[in-house]
Order: structure tokens, then C-alpha cells, then sequence
């Protein structure tokens, strides 16, 4: 049976994602026992890690598809190559030594194919064709324009024409499969993963003061648009189209191309036994939201829920609501979510398509919202919203309009506010559009840090000290905006892995989570607010009362950490660990006299032993040896004095241990 050509399946159904795939499924009938499909070569890994075919009339069999060319393989395997502008005589060239019947104008000869040779400028009249022929021993040759046809005798060469041929024809970009059948007709549904551009969206935001609301009310009309492209080869008439957000796991596994693992060579060893291997005989073995949801456009609502919001909504964002009906409906699918476009797509190759995704009423508020890390000098003006419109909104980028909202009012009443990006929000949840800078009010910080005590305690003559390590940031903002305004302070809450921080003497915050907390802030017109943020740590350090200066026991006391008996008792243990202090400054005096003592009466003993009895010499030693008795006589004291601040130092360490214990037990 001969090779069908190729046959088409036309595109029926497209899901794109953000994470450079598409889902492409072809759908047709089909009749006989072949398909052949095309398909990028590069997308080639993954439609065979995807591809699925059903068939609703008879049976797939398999499918087969052709061996990515390696250039080096086929230099080996097709010894004849073609160029582009002398196919004729590289093929003649190439046959050289091989069999061939010539047919020219005159006459049929058959030989064995010595060459080509080309001679002149004009290379292919001036050729001359020369032949071998063996039984007559004779070569021949004739000018090759008389050529009319050459027939390939041995089967090698024509196989070896046939393979140059068929690289000749491969598409390097394209890759072709076929798809075996059962006999019969077929209703065929072929779909896969291959590379595509991510889908983008874009939003635009329309915020309308609300009549009679209170402040910084707003009523938001939220309108989203999806873009995607048609990199394909083909145009896309009709299509199913579906818009993924998420982010699914997603790799590129190597199938197409061939792999033959490399296998370690094992030689043959030499093996010789000595004399038999023997074993003695043994036994076997054993064997063993709090925001209001507006109703989206298109769908159904109660007449009187439809007429209080025409009642209440008369801007440009229902002009834009009546002119652009949204397309799509969602679907949540586990982790992902699908953006399903209602009526069928047509987008031609090499085009880009962009279709409205949504169209959602909400309720919100317009704030000046502050944080000194994202910006320092100024808050930032912002629209907070929920996400009522029952759809999981993908990230992209968001154009504000801002307006009155008047009756019969168009875009001459909106003004370009500015732009956000909006980040990936499920349904319910809330959405801040931070949008411009509020150069009207300016915002300056000012930090301090500090410690104040908790608690004292004794514990084995430490003290014990609870210590709060307090951090206080004031802000202070100033407007000279005409009107009075609400900022929202959002402040970033200390975070440490080892220590936990509380507010303290501070509003409760109106929002809060674990890394940050928010209060609103009236700040008048041309007028300025102050709001001091406080935190604290609990820190617990030990200190020897030995240690502690009179200073440290009177603030404790005088900042109401201790009690007055508690700190006359803390006050006689630390002076008897002052008296023990000086009687060790005492024993360190007297250390260093003996030790000066000792080293004056070697000296003289040093002195004593060349000098004489009689004359000078013996009225200098009569007065060494005066001076020596009487350093005898202090190093006696000294040993006195030593002993009794000994026992003086014992008696107060031990008065001060037994003050400390009572302490404890207090």
C-alpha cells in the first residue's frame, strides 16, 4: 500500500497557559487504515509525552513516526549526495563504478559507470559520459546533452538515491507521524501539549464617587481582557478557545530523538582452578469576603436587584457594560482555573486575538495608603476592593479611571488615574490597586529603641532580670490637601526567628497579619497627625547581686520594680558583698607588701655577707640587721592582719548566702 499523503484534522479546541504551553485538540472523520499528521519538530518531545487519540467508530493501532536525522549516520549510510545546482552529474559522479543502462538519442548501452568529465565554460554541452564495458573490454563515451535517460542496475546504488531523496525531502522544522487504524471510517479526536506563547491580560478599572456615600465610597466596574497569539502554521477558524490560569507543573521530557545509552565493555577473564573446590555436606537452608458581589454583565438577576443598581450606577462604566458584553465563563479546576470563551474564535496564522473575560459591578474604597518601605515620602493612592466577580483573576496589568459617576456622564467625566498591576486574587479575595502617588500629603518616620524592666526574682544568688526590649516609630503626616483625608498606616511588623514581638500601647490595628498591621489615620486639611506604633520583646537576663552597683538596686526602686523591703534587704545583701569587696582589696594591699618585704630582705641578706664586724662596715651592718628584724616584725602582723580579714571575708559571704536564701524563699 502506498504512503497517503497528508491529511489534516483541523483544530477544534485551544487552551492556552501561562507557562508557555498550549492544549490543542483536533477533531474530523476520517476513512481508511492511515493518518499522517504534521507537527513542529521542536514540539516533538511533547506531543509524544501528551498525545491522546480517541475514536468514536473503530480502533487506533499505534503510531509511528520517523527517526530524527543524524547527520553522521547518514554520511555513512548514503554514500551519494545531491547539491542544488548539479543534481545530474553528482548523481553520475556518485555511480561511478556501478552498472547503469544509457539510453541517448541514437542509442542503449549498458556498462559499469566510470564518471563525468565537464570541460569549458559551459559545462554540461562540453561533458562527455564514459562507459566500461567489461565482456567487449571497451570504453565508450558520448556527449551527455544527448542523454535522455539512465536506468540503475545495481540495487545498492538505487537504494542508496532513493535515501539521498528522501533527506532531500524532510523538513528540518517539521516532523511527520502516522497513525495507524482499523479499516473503516473514523471519528477522530487527537489532542496534546506543544509550545505556545503564554496568554497576557490586561484590566481596566473605572471607580465612581458614590451619591450621598460616605467617604472615599467608591463603586468599581472591573472589565479584563485576554490576549493570545497564533504561532501556528495554520489559521485557527472556529476554535473552542480556553484561557488557563495557574501554573501546573510543566518539564520538557526527552522522547523524539533517539538515545543509546553507552554499555561498559566486559571482557572474557582467564579462569584456572589448581586442584577441585570442596565442600562438606550442610543442612538446607529454611526458605522464607465582607464585600458586596455586584450581579456580572450578562447574567440573570431579579428585576429589582437590576433596577437598584441602574438607579445607583449612570457613569461610563455602564456605557462600557452595555458595549462590551464579556465572552467567557470560569471554571475552577483544582489548582488551576479556566477561562472559557463562550462563542467560537477565528484567528488567523500569524495573528494576535484579544477577547473581553470579564465584567464585574463592586463596591470598594478609594484610600491613601502608607507603608515606609514601599514608599518613603508619600502615601500612595489606592482602591481597595473585593474580588466578588466570582472569577480567579490572573496577574496583569491594570489602567485606573477616576470619575464622578454623573448621570448620563461619558469619558469626557473620567480622568487617566493611573496604573497598578494586579496580582493573582482567587475568588473572595480582597484586591488593592495601588495606582498613584499622593503628593499632597507627605510622611516622615522617626524611630526609637529603649528597654524598661518586668520583673525582678532571686534565684541562687543571681538576680533574675525580665526586661522589655521596646521599639517606638512615630509617624507624623502632613497634608496640604483642600479637604480632610483618611491615610491607612501600614506598618511592618518586627520580625526576629528567636523572639516574638507584641504591640503594646498602641490602637488596635483595623487589619493585621502576621508580618504587617494597618490603622487609619484622619489627617485634616492643611493640617498635620501624629501616630506612634509601639513593640516590645520579653528578654530575660541573670546577674550576680554581688555584682550589681547601689545605682541599678535605686532605679529598680525607684521605678517601682521592687518593694521597699525587698530593696532594703537586696541593699544589705549588696554591702555585705561590699565589705567582702574591701576586704579583698585589703588582702590585695597586703599581698604586695609582703611580697615588697620579702624582696627587701633578700636584698640585704645580699648586702650582710661581704661586710665586717669593726669600722664603717660593721656600724652599716648593725643597721641592715635593725632594719631587717623589723620587717620580720610586720610580715608577722601581716600574717595577723591576713587571717582576721579572712575570717572577716567568711563570716560577711556567709551572712550575705543567708540573706540570699531568705530572699529566694520570700
Amino acid at each position: 500500500m502506498s504512503l497517503p499523503g497528508k491529511l489534516s484534522l483541523p483544530i477544534k479546541r485551544v487552551t492556552f497557559y501561562k507557562h508557555g504551553l498550549g492544549f490543542f485538540e483536533r477533531r474530523g472523520a476520517v476513512s481508511g487504515e492511515q493518518l499522517r499528521l504534521e507537527f513542529p519538530r521542536a514540539a516533538m518531545d511533547d506531543i509524544l509525552k501528551s498525545l491522546v487519540v480517541l475514536d468514536s467508530l473503530g480502533q487506533v493501532l499505534g503510531l509511528e513516526f520517523e527517526t530524527p536525522p543524524d547527520r553522521n549516520a547518514e554520511v555513512h549510510r548514503g554514500r551519494l549526495e545531491l547539491s542544488e545546482y548539479a543534481s545530474l552529474t553528482d548523481t553520475l559522479t556518485a555511480l561511478r563504478g556501478r552498472s547503469v543502462r544509457v539510453t541517448t538519442s541514437e542509442q542503449t548501452t549498458e556498462g559499469v559507470l566510470i564518471g563525468v568529465d565537464l570541460e569549458g565554460k559551459n559545462r554540461l554541452e562540453r561533458a562527455l559520459l564514459s562507459l566500461y564495458q567489461p565482456a567487449a573490454r571497451r570504453v565508450v563515451k558520448f556527449p551527455l546533452e544527448r542523454l535522455e535517460s539512465f536506468e540503475i542496475l545495481d540495487d545498492v546504488a538505487a537504494g542508496d538515491l532513493e535515501f539521498a531523496l528522501t533527506n532531500a525531502r524532510r523538513d528540518e522544522d517539521r516532523a511527520s507521524a502516522l497513525l495507524r487504524l482499523s479499516g473503516g471510517e473514523h471519528q477522530l479526536s487527537v489532542s496534546y501539549i506543544a509550545p505556545a506563547p503564554a496568554w497576557r491580560v490586561s484590566y481596566r478599572v473605572i471607580a465612581e464617587s458614590q451619591a450621598g456615600g460616605e467617604e472615599g465610597a467608591r463603586d468599581i466596574y472591573l472589565q479584563g481582557w485576554g490576549l493570545f497569539d497564533n504561532t501556528l502554521e495554520e489559521d485557527l477558524d472556529g476554535v473552542e478557545l480556553s484561557l488557563m490560569a495557574g501554573m501546573p507543573v510543566s518539564f520538557r521530557y526527552a522522547l523524539f530523538a533517539p538515545n543509546t545509552p553507552e554499555r561498559p565493555l566486559v571482557e572474557d577473564e582467564e579462569r584456572t582452578v589448581n586442584a577441585p573446590i570442596e565442600f562438606a555436606a550442610m543442612a538446607a537452608a529454611p526458605v522464607g469576603g465582607s464585600f458586596r458581589r455586584s450581579a456580572m454583565i450578562g447574567e440573570v438577576n431579579d428585576g429589582a436587584a437590576s433596577m437598584d443598581w441602574m438607579e445607583l450606577e449612570r457613569g461610563l462604566s455602564e456605557q462600557m457594560a452595555q458595549s462590551v458584553q464579556p465572552v467567557s465563563s470560569g471554571e475552577a479546576r483544582g489548582s488551576l482555573f479556566s477561562y472559557r470563551v463562550a462563542h467560537p474564535v477565528s484567528v488567523a496564522r500569524g495573528q494576535s486575538g484579544m477577547v473581553p473575560l470579564l465584567s464585574a459591578r463592586l463596591e470598594g474604597r478609594r484610600e491613601l495608603l502608607y507603608n515606609h518601605a514601599k514608599h518613603a515620602g508619600n502615601p500612595v493612592a489606592s482602591l481597595r476592593f473585593g474580588n466578588a466577580s466570582g472569577l480567579t483573576l490572573e496577574r496583569g496589568p491594570v489602567t485606573v479611571l477616576e470619575g464622578g459617576g454623573l448621570e448620563g456622564a461619558g469619558l469626557e467625566s473620567q480622568g487617566y488615574a493611573g496604573e497598578a498591576v494586579l496580582d493573582f486574587t482567587p475568588a473572595g479575595a480582597e484586591i488593592i490597586l495601588p495606582f498613584a502617588i499622593e503628593l499632597g500629603v507627605t510622611v516622615t518616620v522617626r524611630r526609637e529603641q529603649g528597654s524598661s524592666v518586668r520583673g525582678l526574682a532571686v534565684e541562687k544568688g543571681y538576680l533574675l532580670i525580665e526586661e522589655y526590649s521596646t521599639f517606638h516609630t512615630l509617624y507624623e503626616a502632613r497634608s496640604r490637601l483642600e479637604a480632610a483625608s483618611t491615610l491607612t498606616l501600614e506598618h511592618d511588623l518586627r520580625r526576629d526567628p528567636y523572639l516574638t514581638f507584641q504591640l503594646y500601647d498602641t490602637a488596635e490595628p483595623v487589619q493585621s497579619t502576621l508580618s504587617a498591621a494597618r490603622w487609619h489615620i484622619g489627617v485634616a486639611a492643611h493640617s498635620a497627625a501624629l501616630f506612634e506604633v509601639r513593640e516590645r520583646t520579653l528578654r530575660r537576663r541573670h546577674e550576680q547581686i554581688r555584682g550589681l552597683s547601689f545605682e541599678a538596686l535605686k532605679g529598680f526602686l525607684d521605678g517601682k520594680v521592687l518593694d521597699a523591703r525587698t530593696y532594703a534587704a537586696l541593699r544589705g545583701v549588696r554591702e555585705l558583698y561590699a565589705e567582702v569587696e574591701a576586704a579583698d582589696a585589703a588582702l590585695g594591699e597586703l599581698g604586695k607588701e609582703r611580697e615588697k618585704l620579702f624582696r627587701r630582705q633578700k636584698q640585704i641578706q645580699g648586702n650582710l655577707t661581704p661586710l665586717g664586724q669593726n669600722g664603717d662596715e660593721g656600724r652599716l651592718r648593725s643597721r641592715l640587721v635593725r632594719e631587717l628584724d623589723a620587717s620580720e616584725d610586720r610580715l608577722r602582723e601581716i600574717e595577723t592582719e591576713v587571717g582576721e580579714l579572712h575570717a572577716l571575708k567568711a563570716q560577711k559571704e556567709a551572712s550575705a548566702a543567708e540573706a540570699t536564701s531568705a530572699l529566694e524563699q520570700s
